[in-house]
């Protein structure tokens, strides 16, 4: 009997199911008619054994090879809720909603308002992007091959690449501000910070189903942990009244953005974790699961991070210390103070179960990273996805311990920045999808074939412009763009960006792949 397995080199069922199959692929030569394998070098030897291993630990075998029908599971579509869900029900969430008191000024009330306006809007293109896992059996970073064509969609999944890093860093770096304050200052932060990449890494480099499985429990008892937190932490939230004038509406844009741009960030890796379904799953029931655990979760614990940062403006002083001497960690760890000592060893325990919430989130980037490594090239693909995760997983970890001190300044500054870059981009997929591939009419077979995939010059073209326009919008510490800076008050603007740059992608991306279609027929 052919072991199929001799050829994972490349894919699982992907190479020998070829028509006619692969005469040699990655040093293993097959039989051109009976598909056997004849030949297999040292180095397909070592990756065959590689393989073996990780189907023997439980760990998932695939990358990103298209997932065939017979491979599919019974998959329940209410595992996106709880996947989502755990990713955001835990300290980065909460450490986000504090942004909106302590980086763009705003009171309790338009803190909320824009908390309930932009999530809604942000949760809406992960959502829709889950639909095409189950129909597709692609990635996110390998549909968009149909929109970009194959060689730029090779650039953007390096950039998705960047993202699924940096994000790491920071859920990272969030979970052990709590965890330092635990120690009552005496862990360092760069052990607080080893410890929570540690547990994530072991968790996120299985795969697929050991990620689901950890997420079906996690936001349990996280919830838990944070309903504690705002029950103690009630009785110091201040009412912080909101401001008003062209100040106030600076804040709450720029805040918005940095809304969608958390919560479009899970766009580009929605598809991933949905890709097991059966094809005939109902996309409504996908799309709403995903929009509920997306929206949900980072509503009401950011609203959380919001009632947290008000404390720093009471009568307490108290909690003004502990932000400036330990952050985010320090306002929770403040809330148990006056009860006595039991109470507050009770409140250290909830903070140390709650520093390990980010490894739900964690366990994500890093399983998604291993994926986007295998999109930049075809030789990369030869490494198994497990071990671009351990190696970017790495990665993340000493890029956390390096910025450990500056969560704050990370998170504004990151999340703005992918901002720019992904509404352009999401706008391109989606316009494709209803414009011109409703019905999901993909060729699914052709996801490795540049020949037969758009040769991607009006998404390319269109994404450039799109992108550069954000740019000129942005308003951040390092760079105000001369648009912003006209709309707003100098010296910082009022940062547009996502408004204009998905305006003139939707203007300019329709007649334009139109016109490509037309002259190339693809």
């Amino acid at each position: 009997m052919t072991d199929r397995r001799l050829s994972l080199e490349k894919g699982p069922e992907e190479v020998l199911n070829q028509d006619p199959p692969a005469k040699e692929v990655y040093g293993v030569q097959t039989d051109t008619t009976t598909g056997e394998v004849v030949f297999a070098s040292k180095a397909a030897n070592y990756g065959v054994k590689l393989r073996s291993w990780i189907r023997n630990v439980g760990a998932e075998e695939n990358g990103i090879e298209r997932i065939p029908e017979e491979l599919r599971t019974n998959q329940n579509p209410r595992d996106l809720f709880t996947l989502w869900a755990s990713a955001n029900v835990g300290t980065a969430t909460m450490a986000f909603g504090t942004l909106g008191p302590s980086l763009f000024y705003l009171g309790w009330w338009d803190s909320f308002c824009c908390l309930l306006f932009f999530n809604i809007i942000g949760a809406l293109p992960p959502a829709l992007m889950a639909t095409l896992g189950p129909k597709l059996g692609l990635r996110t970073m390998t549909i968009q091959r149909f929109s970009f064509g194959y060689w730029p969609a090779k650039f953007l999944a390096f950039i998705c690449l960047l993202n699924q890093i940096g994000w790491g860093m920071v859920n990272t770096i969030a979970g052990a501000d709590i965890l330092y304050d635990v120690g009552d200052g005496n862990l360092p932060s760069s052990v607080a910070v080893l410890i929570i990449g540690l547990v994530a890494l072991v968790v996120g480099m299985f795969g697929y189903h050991r990620v689901h499985q950890y997420e079906r429990v996690s936001w349990i008892v996280m919830l838990v942990c944070l309903i504690i937190v705002a029950g103690f932490g009630a009785k110091h939230f201040v009412n912080v009244p909101m401001g008003s004038g062209p100040d106030e509406l600076s804040g709450v844009l720029s805040f918005g953005t940095s809304i969608i741009g958390f919560q479009i960030s899970w766009a580009p890796i929605a598809a991933d974790y949905a890709v097991y379904m059966r094809s005939n799953t109902k996309p409504w029931k996908v799309f709403m699961y995903t929009f509920n655990g997306l929206f949900w979760s980072q509503f009401l614990v950011e609203l959380l991070g919001v009632g947290l940062m008000t404390t720093v403006s009471g009568s307490d002083p108290a909690f003004l210390d502990a932000y400036n001497s330990r952050g985010v960690g320090g306002l929770t760890g403040q809330i148990f103070e006056g009860y006595g000592t039991e109470v507050r060893n009770f409140g250290k325990f909830i903070q140390a179960v709650l520093s390990f919430s980010v490894v739900a989130v964690v366990i994500t980037n890093i399983y998604s990273l291993g994926l986007n490594v295998q999109m930049i090239s075809t030789g990369l693909m030869r490494v198994p996805r497990l071990v671009w995760s351990l190696i970017g997983g790495g990665g993340a970890i000493i890029a956390a311990i390096a910025g450990r001190d500056r969560l704050q300044e990370v998170m504004e500054d990151f999340l703005n920045v992918i901002a720019y870059w992904l509404t352009p981009f999401l706008a391109i997929m989606f316009l494709e999808q209803i414009c011109f591939r409703r019905g999901y009419q993909y060729d699914v077979t052709a996801w490795q074939d540049p020949k037969r995939l758009p040769y991607g010059i009006a998404a390319i073209v269109v994404f450039c412009i799109g992108t550069v326009l954000a740019i000129l919008c942005m308003s951040q510490t390092w760079y105000v763009g001369p648009i912003a800076l006209k709309v707003g008050n100098p010296p910082y603007g009022t940062d547009i960006s996502w408004e204009l740059a998905l305006g003139v992608t939707i203007v300019l991306y329709v007649p334009a792949r139109w016109l490509e279609r037309r002259l190339t027929g693809l």
